[in-house]
């Protein structure tokens, strides 16, 4: 008697999990038909060729700027490990 029971809620809640499963698909299918439609309502900004050289240009100085800040900061770690190494290593010698 037992396990009917089992079996029984078993397959009530394979059902569940069906229409559970179906309504995700249906609504995941709204909301990606709605956000497609908004993308329409909204157009691209108008840039001018000029425009998009001197963010071209703006971007390319930030990016040697932080890649300066990393050389210099990796120099400065390398140089206080080394001069930590040093002191350590007279110490320990006398």
């Amino acid at each position: 008697m037992g396990g009917e029971g089992h079996m029984l809620d078993m397959i009530r809640r394979l059902s569940e999990g069906r229409e559970a499963s179906r309504l995700r698909r249906e609504r995941t299918s709204q909301r990606l038909k709605q956000m497609t439609q908004a993308g329409e309502h909204f157009s691209l900004p108008d840039t001018t060729p000029e425009e998009m050289e001197r963010i071209i240009k703006d971007s390319e100085k930030k990016k040697e700027k932080d890649s300066n800040y990393f050389v210099w900061g990796t120099l400065i770690i390398m140089g206080t490990l080394v001069a930590i190494a040093v002191i350590l290593w007279a110490i320990f010698i006398k």
